[in-house]
């Protein structure tokens, strides 16, 4: 096991992006010891070079390599870069802490170099569906921490509202014991005030929106979550969600399904199936699918840089991308 160099996915970036900076940290990493690749635009042999140089002026550096799509069914590698890979790994380098990250719930376990990783470096996943006793006891640690206290109701209340998204969650939560500092104890009726709706629940009803062809009220949610600061790719990312469980709901109605089997599979209140199977007969299929596909080509265009994400975003709900 190579001490030195880490794996870390799935779908809960945030807390990725926590866990890596918990790592330079213990590891006593300064800023400008640290160097970022993305696999997509730098490739992999950049990095791996990278590494091997010695740090100037330090003991250690880091070398992070975002976006390790080869390690999911997204992407392939060649023979001579996954070589290249595993010899790097197969010994220790004292003076580089090699880290990489890939937003992807699973790993392609089919694929020889993943389970070479997976036996010889540490690799740790990260959820956004965390288990709801542990989300529970992290926000009365945080409260008490603050010699704060929070009503059972309350605590349940913000939970709920929240979801299980873990930036808004520490976003949320921050600005709810802020407010609650000179008062002692947090009550119900403060998360109503002061804590967004779950955001994914609106996403929902942009999408029905969206799909409706309802331009002025797909565009007034969108205009909501921005006034609190919603990143635009996050959005798309969930929009993009919706979209799939629109098309699994299709198939699970080609299956016969009822609607209280696909409450079971989603696990989803009664209105909100309501809504889902309303989309899964209106839409068809191929324009479903051309949905996916322009969602897609979107993200890419983002993360490439070719167009602003919150103007990308708009011209996509006004149809126009």
């Amino acid at each position: 096991m190579n001490p030195n160099c880490i794996l870390l996915y799935g779908d809960d970036q945030y807390t990725i992006k926590k866990q890596t900076d918990l790592i330079l940290k213990s590891s006593g990493i300064f800023i400008q010891d640290i160097e970022i690749y993305d696999y997509e635009e730098d490739g992999l042999e950049s990095a791996i070079q990278s590494a091997m140089t010695l740090p100037f002026l330090a003991e250690q550096k880091a070398v992070i390599l975002k976006n390790c799509v080869f390690l999911t069914d997204k992407k392939n590698i060649s023979i001579e870069e996954s070589n290249i890979l595993k010899q790097y790994i197969s010994y220790v380098n004292p003076t580089t802490i090699f880290i990489m990250t890939v937003n992807s719930s699973k790993l392609d376990f089919r694929k020889g170099l993943v389970k070479y990783l997976s036996k010889n470096i540490e690799n740790k996943q990260y959820s956004n569906k965390n288990n709801i006793d542990q989300i529970y006891d992290y926000i009365k640690s945080e409260v008490e921490k603050n010699k704060l206290t929070i009503d059972s109701l309350a605590l349940t209340q913000f939970v709920n509202r929240i979801g299980n998204d873990s930036e808004m969650l520490e976003q949320e939560l921050e600005k709810l014991i802020t407010y609650a500092l000179d008062k002692k104890h947090i009550t119900s009726d403060m998360v109503y005030e002061i804590v967004s709706r779950d955001i994914e629940n609106n996403i929902f009803e942009l999408v029905n929106a969206f799909l409706e062809k309802d331009i002025n009220k797909t565009m007034e949610i969108y205009s909501d979550l921005k006034s609190i600061k919603i990143d635009p790719i996050w959005m798309l990312n969930v929009i993009v969600n919706k979209f799939q469980e629109i098309l699994y709901t299709k198939e699970l109605l080609k299956s016969k399904y009822s609607r209280e089997d696909i409450m079971k599979y989603f696990k989803a209140s009664r209105g909100r199936v309501f809504y889902m199977i309303q989309n899964a007969k209106n839409i068809d299929y191929n324009q479903l699918v051309h949905l996916l596909e322009k969602s897609e080509k979107l993200d890419y265009q983002i993360k490439s840089g070719q167009i602003d994400k919150s103007l990308g975003l708009e011209l996509f709900l006004l149809g126009n991308v």
